[in-house]
């Protein structure tokens, strides 16, 4: 077992394959559903999930893990055997989970180093990030390299993609710079993307046809990506796999990926999004 250990949390939205694949802890935040705390991914699948949203008569809540809980995990890795574990987390702009994560650091800086990451960004992004590390990891990159790259990608990764409402990222508080479009949204649909771990328009699609606003996605991601260089990218996705894997379709007949990693996304990030979301995260370095 490598002396380097990756943490992250549950938005993420990994695979369970790709969790074990790769030796990555998580830890899950919660969701509130009619009276019933859920912790993401343990307690509720993502298929129950999305039927529970549906059906619930309110907008189900969120909660970050504390840091007593990042600190448990913290010390059964050093436990384990692991000398610095690399903990990367959800924009601080949409949770107060990496806050936690620093603040478990201090309580067990005495036994383990914890290198905190703000991934600036979310689901599929922050998954896409975290694998980048745990496969350096496995090639026995230093942590000092791995952080090194890590800033890196942060600053060079991308996330584009649509929803069907912004009605659950205004309830939420998450609706970021693109408040403004609230309201007046009979006739526009939105491309979303992240800035500075903050949720921003791309662009505007007039008309009313999801068709056409994900044509516009698909021009976005091809305009953003070079060609000439390898692309990592990750697909993010609710309920609607078969949009995902027609995006994919599109792209890659222009680019250059070994790989195409499909991430549901989960109950957490979910809660906020609402069904129908679909969207890529990628870096080129």
């Amino acid at each position: 077992m490598s002396k380097i250990r990756v943490v992250t949390d549950s938005t993420a939205d990994l695979t369970p394959e790709l969790v074990e694949r790769y030796g990555i802890t998580v830890v899950p935040l919660t969701v509130f559903a009619d009276g019933k705390a859920y912790k993401d991914k343990i307690d509720i699948t993502n298929e129950e999930f999305y039927a529970l949203l549906q059906s619930s008569k309110e907008l189900p809540t969120t909660s970050q893990p504390s840091p007593a809980a990042f600190a448990d995990v913290y010390r059964q890795l050093a436990a384990e055997g692991a000398e610095q574990i690399i903990s990367i987390h959800i924009s601080t702009a949409l949770s107060g989970t990496y806050q936690s994560s620093v603040l478990a650091a201090g309580l067990v800086a005495q036994e383990v180093t914890v290198h905190n990451v703000d991934s600036k960004i979310a689901t599929m992004g922050l998954g896409l990030l975290v694998i980048a590390a745990a496969r350096m990891v496995e090639v026995g990159d230093s942590a000092d390299n791995i952080l090194q790259v890590l800033d890196e990608i942060v600053k060079k990764q991308r996330l584009y993609f649509l929803l069907d409402s912004l009605d659950n990222l205004h309830k939420g508080g998450r609706i970021g710079k693109a408040s403004h479009l609230f309201g007046s949204l009979l006739n526009i649909k939105p491309v979303l993307c992240f800035t500075d771990g903050v949720i921003n328009v791309q662009d505007k699609v007039r008309g009313n046809k999801d068709n056409k606003a994900l044509e516009r996605l698909i021009e976005i991601l091809l305009e953003k990506i070079d060609p000439s260089k390898k692309l990592y990218c990750a697909m993010g996705y609710c309920d609607n796999k078969k949009t995902a894997e027609y995006i994919v379709e599109r792209v890659k007949e222009h680019v250059n990926c070994d790989d195409f990693i499909y991430l549901q996304i989960g109950s957490v990030v979910g809660t906020h999004i609402g069904m129908g979301a679909v969207g890529m995260a990628f870096y080129q370095l």
